[in-house]
């Protein structure tokens, strides 16, 4: 049977970070990365073609949220003042999705928090910002990443309902634990996830049903990780690091995991291409989903993640496919229906 690789390549479009881009004012959002970015990644990277002759495709996760709400007035801010310029990637094969943030301001301290603890106050903005999204693009957003990768059962089921087919969240192997002293630290839990695309369950989002479980009208299609004694242990210091938790350490050696998206320094991106390798010995069939952020597409001051570091890790990863006999076809989020659920039918 022919091994195929499809390739999921997918931008949560936020505002520029003030650590990879310098002067970013604190009272207001700058989009450098999403207005240049994009398309000096879609020019750049032309020539890297898939095995059906098509240049890379992209799924662009669109803002829509609270905090846009905040800063302009309306949650369809981003789409309104864009909306030509959206179009025109969509007319060129690309994806136009949502990535929405639970973002709250703290009014008492002036601090922008990630709001993990109220579900009705999720379920009600994700409901206005979806209708406020289909009001200028209608149809769209039917994939979804969720800001911070955040999910609890109740947010993946309002997905469903609202009729997301795709969401990208899922770090298989990764859990990080609320933590009052870092109150604008991410939170999120994919610690029993599998790495391969599934249904979850309406009692465990992390997971697929179970028998007897009643599952979601939502495919969950994690991002591709490396498991890695060594490596996993480096991203649990890091972890453990930045969220001041000795326990990600402790989760790092029983879990294994390492994830680099394909933005990141080669060096750092050779554990997710030796676990490439190896899936494509043992399966028909692979998926590479992977995110990036705009402004790392774009000159910028951090020194892992850069457009150039892109392009030569695609270009590694076409090789790799193909030294596996495997053939390369980009393909946007909302693709996944198609070719995960035919892949189900006969397997």
């Amino acid at each position: 049977m022919q091994k195929s690789t499809f390739i999921v390549i997918a931008c949560d479009t936020d505002p520029d970070r003030s650590y990879f881009i310098r002067d970013i004012s604190s009272t207001s959002l700058s989009w450098r990365g999403m207005l240049e970015g994009i398309p000096r990644a879609k020019d750049k990277l032309s020539k890297l073609v898939d095995d059906y002759n098509q240049s890379p495709i992209f799924t662009w996760l669109l803002r829509a949220d609270y905090q846009i709400k905040h800063y302009y007035g309306e949650f369809d801010h981003i789409l309104k003042t864009n909306l030509e310029y959206l179009l025109s990637l969509e007319r060129d094969g690309d994806e136009l999705g949502w990535h929405p943030h639970f973002w709250y301001l703290d009014q008492v301290r002036n601090l922008w928090i990630q709001n993990f603890s109220d579900i009705v106050w999720q379920s009600e903005m994700l409901d206005s910002a979806f209708k406020a999204f289909q009001a200028i693009l209608p149809g769209r957003a039917k994939s979804v990443r969720m800001g911070w990768t955040f999910h609890n059962n109740q947010t993946m089921a309002r997905l469903g309902n609202l009729g997301v087919k795709i969401d990208l969240s899922a770090i298989p192997g990764i859990k990080i634990d609320p933590d009052s002293k870092l109150p604008i630290a991410n939170y999120y839990d994919w610690e029993i996830s599998p790495r391969q695309p599934f249904y979850p369950s309406r009692i465990d989002f992390r997971r697929p049903a179970l028998s007897g479980e009643q599952s979601l009208p939502i495919i969950v299609a994690p991002n591709f990780i490396a498991k890695s004694i060594f490596w996993g242990l480096f991203s649990g210091v890091v972890l453990a690091k930045k969220m001041r938790d000795l326990n990600q350490i402790k989760r790092a050696l029983s879990k294994r995991t390492y994830m680099s998206t394909i933005t990141s320094n080669p060096r750092l991106f050779q554990p997710i291409l030796r676990q490439l390798a190896k899936d494509l010995k043992k399966n028909n069939d692979v998926y590479y989903v992977t995110p990036l952020h705009p402004d790392e597409l774009i000159p910028n001051i951090h020194r892992v993640y850069s457009l150039e570091n892109m392009e030569i890790n695609l270009q590694s990863i076409l090789n790799i496919a193909r030294n596996c006999k495997s053939r390369v076809k980009y393909i946007r989020a909302i693709d996944l229906i198609n070719y995960f659920t035919a892949n189900r039918v006969t397997q």
